[in-house]
């Protein structure tokens, strides 16, 4: 059978399914899209679902997607289901266990089925394989690891390089020359899955580990009088071995805040003790803390208590420019200014209304003693800074280190970043 003439089934529309599966289907592939939540499947449907991904283009132009919430027999089925922890920090595996099992009932001879999810190095052979053998049906195998970065608008679906690797030749070569016929930007085949599963895990961790450094380096920095940003600034000259990396009031989201806990339990059953991940993820979970307990300085600096103040927070969302709230840190900074400092607090992101406490930033900024920015949207970046004047506002607590810091000064507002004395 000629590739193109396959039936692909991708199971999960979220931030990774469904731009997945219109960049398939805008390379004329037969295409359905599956998932158990019938809201996303009714908002696919009238092409209302938000679509985070500069190559693929609005939903509304794809016009050979269909989706479902029952699955049906395809050819190819790849799975982008979440894996998130629970509340200890252990992974999760329900979403992804429940999708194998649902292509399992209609798994026939010779079908390929691909994990992209995130997941730690052994899983496909020690958790996915024996559910598919269960079946006892002939079937490839192979993981081939999300790289989506939402709302990025140079690096998409379509030009972000793609790693495979399968349980067997046959696996690795049947997935790489699917990939190579959606993807540009190439595939590079991995001699076994494990190794892909690996790439992935240590992409994410090398990013959270980077973060905490950064993230601990702005504190110290802080006490000296030093500002990390204009320190990042100046190491990123050097045209090698650094890779900046910026400090904020926090890591959040799908990836980066949770794959570092797969890694720490599967090394935990491997009988190694990941110290170095483990005290990353202590630092960057620590850092609403921190902005909290700097804004409460600040406060006491000027003469005023936190008590009773009202707090601007703006930004819901763990990144800017998507609707994403998991794992934000904004909601540990709003769940502490509210609980432990008995703070009256006002919440708005632009792109999560239906979320937001006050109608429009303009009225956040009116109302509040204290502005803390927790997501770096493009609105708060490119805002006229003479609106923050508008009002009552003492404090602008910058946690993304996104605003002009000698504007905020001329205003007579008493400005705070991570790691900017």
């Amino acid at each position: 059978m000629n590739l193109k003439d396959k039936k692909i089934t991708v199971i999960g529309l979220g931030y990774v399914g469904l731009p997945l599966a219109m960049l398939i289907a805008h390379r004329g592939f037969t295409i359905r899209g599956y998932d158990i939540d019938e809201r996303k499947i009714n908002a696919v449907r009238a092409k209302e679902a938000r679509v985070e991904d500069s190559y693929v283009g609005p939903l509304k132009d794809t016009i050979n997607l269909e989706v479902s919430t029952t699955l049906t027999s395809s050819d190819i089925y790849i799975v982008c289901v979440p894996t998130p922890v629970d509340e200890r920090n252990d992974p999760d595996l329900t979403p992804l266990v429940g999708a194998v099992k649902a292509i399992g009932e209609v798994l026939h001879d010779g079908q390929l089925i691909v994990i992209e999810s995130t997941i730690y190095p052994g899983m496909c052979e020690e958790t996915i394989q024996p559910l598919l053998d269960k079946t006892g049906k002939k079937y490839l195998l192979a993981h081939c690891p999300e790289r989506i970065n939402p709302a990025d608008k140079k690096w998409n679906t379509n030009n972000i390089p793609r790693v495979v690797g399968g349980i067997n030749d046959e696996s690795t070569a049947m997935a790489t020359e699917f990939y190579q016929s959606v993807v540009e930007a190439g595939v590079k085949p991995l001699s076994n899955i494990r190794i892909a599963e690996a790439t992935k895990i240590l992409e994410n961790i090398f990013r959270d580990v980077n973060t905490a450094l950064v993230n601990e380096m702005a504190q110290s920095f802080y006490r000296m009088n030093i500002d990390i940003k204009e320190v990042i600034e100046a190491a990123s000259t050097k045209p090698f071995s650094f890779l900046p990396h910026f400090p904020g009031v926090g890591v959040g989201g799908h990836c980066i805040a949770v794959d570092p806990y797969y890694m720490i339990e599967k090394g935990r059953v491997a009988g190694f003790d990941h110290d170095l991940l483990r005290l990353a993820r202590r630092i960057n979970s620590n850092m609403p803390i921190y902005t909290v307990n700097l804004l409460q300085n600040t406060f006491n600096v000027l003469g005023y208590p936190i008590k009773g103040k009202t707090v601007g927070v703006y930004g819901l969302a763990y990144k800017p420019d998507v609707r994403d709230m998991r794992e934000s840190p904004s909601l540990e900074v709003i769940k502490r200014l509210r609980t432990l400092k008995e703070a009256n607090v006002l919440i708005f992101d632009p792109l999560l209304p239906e979320h937001s406490t006050v109608a429009n930033v303009e009225e956040l900024i009116a109302r509040s003693d204290a502005l803390v920015i927790c997501t770096a949207h493009e609105q708060i970046r490119t805002i006229d800074h003479h609106k923050f004047s508008y009002g009552q506002l003492k404090i602008i607590l910058d946690g993304r280190n996104c605003l002009n810091r000698k504007e905020i000064d001329a205003l007579g507002i008493t400005y705070k970043g991570i790691g900017r004395p």
